[in-house]
């Protein structure tokens, strides 16, 4: 071996080969020129991947298609281990084994080995792909829920040495559900899956929560309410006038128009041609003829006669940007309703929207004066007080027939209001007020019509609610009192002659 280690040199060294014409002009990387035989010979075929080949020779596979040759290898070599280092690379779109050199072939199902011990390393693009086709196919494997989830895991961790098999994941993994026929569980968070869900929620607005309707709308409206200035400094009260908009909004399609708000929204359910694993080299086995597959209420896959179709929205499942605009059109009319200093540009909305969301803008504008204006302040360090003045009360009322009666009736106050159709409160309201005023028994006038002050009060507030707009009477401690400010108002309202 030294002698024709020698000789090579002795050759490559020449100067006047070095010098000649064949390799004057050349550039040459690292790669011997001249080889020994042993370098020359190529690694023996294993008799495995020799018989495997030899299939793709057999008469049934000139009439065959691709699909099935590759179905028929690959249960061919469902078993077959290798240990082959191979260091080359592969360029091959929809692989098979047919595609491959022998060297490829044993590098591949070295790889594969490794891959089946849960150790997935750096290789050629191409035996990625050919992986999943054999998972697809049920080669070397049972179909199910435990090979759905194979695929899933194989193709997130294969991703980190060629994201381009995420591209084809989520088609795989929907594709490989429908044609085994697996829960649709499996799918709960694949692909548009989470957006599907929100627009479920915006469909079935009757019998979702305020809280569901608003993480719903923000989550698939084009118009980022995160990114609101008004949004987030009055998150409950935009949250309020929002999801009641769209209630109104949904209410008014309902009941006056043909199709459902959530159509113009997110489009109509439309059924169109599907073909099952075109991104994959798949076998169809066992064709099927007539099948459902319900993945929700606005998804599914329908085969008539070996024939499939999907039903799909055909508008956005992503952001909606007609949602996005009804969005920035309450977020417009609020800052406007409620005096903000921060003003939008007016969105392209329809004046039936635009006066559906300036309505629940002043309801709720409404509901929070009332309840800036009503504030109940309970003092628990008076509650033992309370219970004791109940307990007298009680024993008061439950007098036995001995007891003499109390014959002292105190004589009824007189009431001096004048009669009047626009006096909101009733005689003993009105009785009850007028001796607040006068400072007269206030107490005697609850007994005098069978109420409690405490009853006679509350009432009182309420009707003068809408027309103060504030609180008429107080309690101090256990004392009512018309509050100063309002002491002509009411006289007015009531229509009180000064004695």
């Amino acid at each position: 071996m030294s002698d024709v280690k020698e000789l090579l040199n002795k050759i490559l060294s020449d100067e006047k080969l070095l010098n000649s014409k064949a390799f004057r002009d050349k550039v040459y990387s690292d790669v011997p020129i001249i080889r020994t035989a042993a370098q020359l010979v190529k690694p023996e075929t294993p008799q495995k991947i020799k018989a495997m080949k030899a299939l793709a020779l057999t008469p049934e596979a000139y009439w065959k298609t691709s699909a099935w040759l590759f179905c028929t290898q690959g249960r061919f070599m469902a078993d077959y281990e290798d240990s082959f280092t191979f260091d080359g690379d592969a360029v091959q779109y929809y692989p098979t084994y047919r595609d491959l050199t022998v060297e490829q072939l044993r590098g591949y199902f070295s790889w594969r080995t490794q891959v089946r011990k849960g150790n997935i390393t750096a290789s050629p693009a191409p035996f990625h792909f050919l992986y999943v086709y054999e998972l697809l196919n049920g080669i070397g494997v049972e179909h199910g829920e435990e090979n759905f989830r194979r695929i899933d895991d194989f193709c997130r961790r294969c991703s980190e040495f060629s994201e381009k098999i995420l591209t084809y994941r989520v088609k795989w993994l929907y594709d490989y559900a429908v044609y085994n026929n697996l829960d649709s569980s499996l799918l709960d968070d694949i692909g548009d899956s989470a957006n599907e869900k929100n627009i479920l929620t915006l469909i079935n607005w009757e019998s979702r929560t305020a809280d569901e309707l608003y993480e719903a709308i923000c989550a698939m409206s084009s118009y980022r309410i995160e990114q609101s200035r008004y949004a987030q400094e009055f998150p409950e009260l935009f949250k309020t006038v929002l999801c009641r908009s769209f209630v109104l909004m949904s209410e008014f399609f309902r009941d006056h128009r043909k199709n459902p708000f959530w159509e113009k929204l997110f489009g109509k359910l439309t059924e169109s041609a599907y073909r099952l694993f075109d991104t994959a080299v798949f076998y169809d086995t066992a064709p099927v003829q007539s099948r459902e597959y319900k993945v929700n209420d606005i998804h599914s896959y329908i085969c008539r006669k070996g024939r499939w179709g999907c039903v799909k929205l055909t508008g956005s499942r992503h952001r909606s940007a007609k949602l996005g605009e009804f969005v920035k059109a309450v977020d417009y009319i609020m800052r406007n309703e409620f005096g903000y200093q921060h003003k939008l540009t007016a969105p392209e909305i329809s004046k039936q929207e635009q006066s559906i969301i300036k309505k629940a803008a002043a309801e709720c504008k409404t509901e929070q004066k009332k309840s800036e204006a009503v504030k109940i302040e309970i003092d628990v360090s008076k509650l033992g007080a309370i219970r004791k003045a109940a307990d007298i009360t009680r024993e008061k009322l439950l007098v036995d027939e001995e007891e003499p009666e109390i014959t002292a009736i105190p004589e009824p106050v007189k009431v001096t209001p004048e009669t009047n159709e626009d006096n909101p409160l009733s005689e003993a309201e009105t009785a009850f007020v007028n001796a607040l005023l006068s400072g007269d028994d206030y107490e005697g006038i609850a007994r005098k019509y069978g109420t409690m002050t405490s009853i006679l009060a509350d009432s009182v507030n309420e009707k003068l609610l809408d027309i103060l707009g504030d609180t008429a009477i107080l309690f101090e401690g256990d004392v009512p009192a018309v509050i100063e400010d309002y002491t002509d108002d009411i006289k007015e309202i009531i229509h009180i002659k000064e004695n």
